[in-house]
């Protein structure tokens, strides 16, 4: 198992457990009520996108760039952080959250980066 995959399940996991504990009527520390799904989500995210562009493409040693990671941590950035709180007062802005969506593409480029490329399969 790759570790792009052991970080994607880790990352799941964690998340829908909180997601479980958020629906609990009991008080959680801020860090899990308000930042860690936003630490989670990028990883997740970028994970999904590297399966499916592998799967299209059937091509196992691509990956992401950090150009490309980081992209999309922005994206996310202004989309949740910058325009949803403008139209809707279910979202709020917080620049820890940009920080946090960042950290996940950096995480997960740099356990991406160490994962061993896969050896191609002879096709029969």
């Amino acid at each position: 198992m790759t570790k792009v995959k052991i970080l994607f399940g880790v990352c799941t996991g964690i998340f829908l457990l909180n997601l479980f504990l958020l629906n609990l009527p009991v008080q959680l520390p801020v860090f899990f009520s308000s930042y860690l799904n936003d630490l989670l989500c990028i990883p997740v995210v970028l994970s999904i996108c590297l399966f499916i562009i592998r799967w299209m493409t059937k091509q196992k040693e691509l990956r992401i760039s950090l150009f490309s990671a980081f992209s999309l941590a922005a994206l996310y950035s202004v989309y949740f952080e910058i325009y949803l709180p403008e139209v809707t007062t279910r979202y709020t802005a917080d620049v820890v959250d940009m920080l946090l969506y960042f950290s996940g593409a950096l995480i997960f480029w740099l356990v991406q980066r160490t994962d061993p490329t896969p050896k191609p399969r002879m096709e029969e």
